[in-house]
């Protein structure tokens, strides 16, 4: 009895400790635009959509380059549980409706 006990101890504090790995490696992501850039504090700008700007840090200055994102640029960025930004994508939007109503 007392063998068994100790195996689900044992057995309960490995998940845990997986499940925190697991929670602890997680990302957030975000859809908005960029405002801004700094290249020298690796450092972006970005809006969410619900208007609130925040100024967040890269994990990698190679982001930038592999996106090549400007300001301005509607993206989704994923943020880690340290607050820097993992991943850009760009969100390529339709282009606006042809008018189609006869210019004067």
């Amino acid at each position: 009895m007392k063998k068994t006990w100790i195996e689900f101890a044992t057995i309960s504090l490995l998940w845990t400790t997986l499940a925190l790995v697991h929670n602890s490696e997680a990302a957030t992501t975000f859809s908005g635009a960029i405002v801004g850039i700094d290249q020298a504090q690796r450092t972006i700008t970005f809006q969410t959509i619900d208007g609130q700007t925040w100024a967040l840090a890269l994990s990698d200055s190679t982001l930038l380059k592999q996106e090549q994102v400007a300001k301005g640029d509607r993206v989704r960025i994923e943020v880690d549980v340290s607050g820097k930004i993992t991943k850009i994508t760009k969100i390529f939007e339709p282009p606006s409706s042809v008018r189609t109503d006869p210019i004067p």
